[in-house]
């Protein structure tokens, strides 16, 4: 048993813990061919190549890149009478679809524009990684040189592109990992 499957089993309990990891083998088996589907867009590794060179042709991929590279802040104002009165001018950072090992411009971006920004409480909200399957190490690389930029209370939520071995990791680096969970912020 590896060291990421005993501290899940640790941190979710054994039963849940295997079938979470059972549930994202089938599915990196099913994109790999094994399974029912035989054909996935993922396991075309070409694809990012020929959607490139399409790109290209229609003089799109320039634009493209400098829209991935276009990270913004953008604020809310959320008012509800439902919240305390202690929660007034209580500000939240979300940091959503970081995609982190896609664009090193684009995590450079992020990291330059948290740096300046004043809030109580930081929010990472899922899919740290580009692919549904494969490693992800090159990710939580990223996913760590942002965090460094981060301070104060900062919890996550695992998305649609993650795995559940990635959650040992990011707790390491002081995020809070919400599995199925929830955290009372007072």
């Amino acid at each position: 048993m590896t060291d990421i499957s005993l501290r899940l089993d640790e941190r979710l309990g054994r039963i849940h813990a295997m079938q979470r990891l059972g549930i994202e083998d089938d599915h990196e088996a099913q994109v790999f061919g094994q399974g029912l589907n035989f054909f996935h867009l993922e396991n075309w590794y070409s694809v990012h190549a020929v959607i490139r060179n399409v790109l290209r042709v229609c003089g799109l991929y320039g634009r493209g890149r400098r829209n991935a590279g276009n990270v913004q802040v953008r604020t809310n104002h959320i008012a509800s009478a439902k919240l305390p009165g202690e929660f007034e001018g209580c500000r939240i950072l979300q940091l959503s679809d970081l995609h982190a090992d896609m664009s090193r411009p684009a995590m450079d971006r992020v990291i330059e524009l948290v740096a300046d920004l004043d809030y109580d409480i930081c929010v990472l909200t899922g899919d740290f990684r580009a692919k549904t399957f494969g490693p992800f190490e090159a990710a939580l690389d990223f996913v760590a040189r942002v965090r460094a930029s981060l301070r104060g209370p900062l919890y996550g939520v695992l998305g649609n592109h993650d795995t559940v071995r990635m959650v040992p990791a990011l707790e390491d680096m002081g995020v809070r990992m919400l599995m199925n969970e929830l955290e009372v912020v007072e």
